[in-house]
């Protein structure tokens, strides 16, 4: 099948993308190098040059000399024998009566046995279904050009999405681990293997291996550019990741042919603007609210950017867009550790369909897409890496399947939505071969949602809850568009010819009521605490931001600040030069053995300047002159911590926004 050319704004941004998917890859090399030969910021410049040159150079070489393979989906009716082959109707009836079991029982909150056990059968339905299908009908050809309102809807939510995010104002604490590595390597020129938060160098990292190259590569911008790397994160990344974002999700719902794209497009992203609520982890609260995180934009848009890559390689699989899906992973790997079990479940995923004309080539490509990711996994394993969060000890509900599935799907109106439209929508989508990948990624987030299975895979592998972003996978938003898409075109087909122009307004209409009487909007979340501000600021507190700058106006380098969690998280990603006692409580357990941490030292401060504990500890002079404390901050200290601090020599440096600090001396 010769497939038209797709022109206009769609190529040209289809090229932006696949030019970003480039520039990540070698720039995820090109930092992996600079760790293990410890080379620094300007090294690593020239170095990403010539990597970013080779890749341009290989891309045309393959591109040029690749093999003109046939075509594995020629696009041909279906003769007598292959009906015979199509999956049994039954398959798609069971698929969709256990989805609506599964998608009820999540809305209403019911015992979980009556999700998982739905879902992983639906699932499974449907990827038998899907599989008796694959290349046993025609696939629906793309339309000869993108049309131009298409074009402007897609621009428009991009453009439009991408300026609202600067109104938008969400402090994530998740900040003062990556925001601080960047503004280390924008103060000082170099990649830290070692703490920055606690002291400079002398510490173990938090989350070690330091794999993702996102947080350096905006360190090295501010470097460039003489800013605060949360500036570059804030005001920079965050507005291009979202338009961007919408123009890979426009790709993907172009590569599953799916028909009205403008109008599913618009669907999907309305639907995650009112997916809000209770649950933090639901695709909207990951979308437009945290766009400057490297696990977000590996969500929003790295995943759809793989799942079209991969679809492409199964339409034709040449050397080529081999070379892409390797690219699409190193870019991948380079935005968040999660990508080291996330892309191999989209390695699966996305060549079950070539495994049915082609092992050797499916394999191929599983390899391209998996191989650096479970790479990088051996070698973490093997050099003792960790995260922060001690999973084995601390919040252990969240290895619950039940907390995991209403965490994405959250319940009520916006679960039933979810779960339907992930289930049903794997049935729907019009490309065989997408439709197949999509089943058998649904399947693969049902494994998540069985009791036991993090826990298993945590005790086997050190990976537990973390695998509730396998859901990442389902694409929710896309599928939901999808299910909407193709239930208005079936009411258009059985009304009147007469009556069929009022379709889609009535439609926009009325999925309009829906969202907005059945969501909640992203920026209303009451899990995130996000809002609308006036624009361009940094993601933090404003009056932690006001309390910040004054101290760092007055402290020296090398000095230590004690301060509450929002205030420490503020000057944590501010500087790398003055050191923080404790800026999150958590970060602090991975060092409770390293006796040179003063680990009770610290929490027991942590809990003081918290209100954790309302009364000083006994010890508060020792620890405060054990951990060389020059800053105290608190919010308002009551009597008997103002005497506490006044008797182990601290007294007032300024008092503002709400909070008080003292200085020793």
């Amino acid at each position: 099948m010769v497939r038209p050319r797709e022109g206009g704004a769609a190529a040209w941004c289809d090229s932006l993308l696949d030019g970003l998917v480039v520039l990540l890859a070698t720039w995820t090399l090109t930092y992996h190098l600079c760790l293990v030969t410890r080379l620094g910021v300007t090294p690593a410049i020239v170095l990403e040059i010539l990597l970013l040159a080779a890749a341009v150079v290989l891309l045309r070489q393959v591109r040029e000399n690749g093999p003109t393979d046939p075509d594995p989906w020629p696009e041909r009716r279906p003769t007598a024998e292959r009906r015979a082959r199509v999956a049994p109707r039954h398959l798609a009836a069971v698929a969709v009566v256990l989805a609506v079991v599964a998608a009820v029982a999540m809305a209403l909150q019911a015992a979980f046995v009556l999700v998982w056990v739905p879902w992983a059968g639906s699932a499974v339905a449907a990827s038998l279904w899907a599989l008796g299908r694959v290349g046993s009908l025609p696939t629906p050809a793309p339309p000869a050009r993108v049309g131009v309102l298409e074009s402007n809807v897609a621009l428009g939510w991009a453009l439009g999405l991408g300026a609202f995010s600067w109104w938008v104002q969400n402090s994530n604490p998740d900040d003062v681990f990556y925001l601080n590595l960047s503004q280390e390597v924008a103060s000082h020129g170099d990649f830290p293997v070692r703490d920055t938060l606690y002291s400079h160098l002398d510490f173990p990292m938090a989350n070690w291996p330091p794999v993702a190259s996102y947080d350096p590569l905006v360190g090295v911008i501010a470097r460039l550019l003489h800013v605060h790397a949360a500036s570059v994160a804030y005001l920079g990344v965050f507005p291009l990741a979202t338009a961007l974002s919408v123009l890979a999700l426009w790709r993907l719902l172009r590569a599953w042919r799916v028909p009205c794209v403008g109008w599913a497009l618009s669907i999907a992203l309305v639907f995650l603007l009112v997916d809000g609520g209770e649950s933090y982890a639901t695709p909207g609260n990951l979308f437009v609210t945290r766009l400057w995180q490297g696990k977000v934009v590996l969500l929003c848009l790295l995943v759809p950017l793989l799942l079209v890559h991969s679809l492409r390689y199964v339409e034709r699989p040449t050397r080529a867009r081999l070379v892409r899906l390797a690219l699409g992973s190193l870019a991948a790997v380079g935005m968040s550790t999660t990508a080291i079990f996330l892309v191999p479940v989209i390695a699966v995923g996305g060549m079950a369909p070539l495994m049915v004309r082609s092992a050797r080539r499916a394999a191929a490509g599983v390899a391209a897409l998996a191989a650096y990711p479970l790479g990088i996994g051996v070698v973490s394993i093997v050099i003792g890496g960790h995260s922060a969060d001690d999973f084995g000890d601390r919040r252990l509900y969240r290895f619950d399947a039940s907390w995991i599935g209403h965490e994405i799907f959250a319940s009520g109106g916006l679960a039933l939505v979810g779960v339907l439209g992930v289930l049903l929508g794997v049935l729907l989508v019009p490309h065989p071969a997408a439709r197949l990948t999509s089943a058998v990624l649904a399947l693969a987030t049902g494994l998540v949602l069985i009791p036991g299975a993090t826990r298993l895979s945590y005790d086997l592998t050190g990976l537990g809850p973390t695998l509730w972003r396998v859901s990442w996978v389902a694409t929710i938003p896309a599928l939901v568009a999808v299910v909407t898409v193709r239930a208005v075109a079936a009411v258009r087909g059985r009304l009147r010819a007469s009556s069929r122009r009022w379709v889609t307004p009535v439609a926009a209409v009325t999925v309009l009521a829906l969202a907005w009487n059945v969501g909640i909007p992203v920026w209303k979340a009451p899990s995130t605490g996000a809002s609308l501000v006036s624009p361009f600021h940094w993601q933090r507190p404003p009056h932690t931001i006001v309390v910040a700058h004054r101290l760092l106006d007055v402290l020296h380098p090398g000095e230590q600040v004690l301060a509450p969690q929002p205030l420490g998280v503020t000057l944590a990603i501010s500087t790398t030069d003055i050191t923080n006692v404790a800026p999150r409580g958590y970060y602090l357990d991975y060092l409770r053995t390293d006796r040179t941490f003063d680990y009770p030292d610290r929490l027991a401060l942590y809990n003081l300047v918290n209100n954790v504990t309302p009364t000083p500890p006994p010890d508060l002079s020792g620890a405060l002159r054990r951990l060389h404390v020059d800053v105290v901050c608190m919010y308002a200290p009551t009597g008997p911590q103002r005497s506490a601090l006044r008797s182990a020599g601290y007294g007032p440096l300024l008092k503002a926004a709400g909070y008080t600090c003292l200085a020793h001396g």
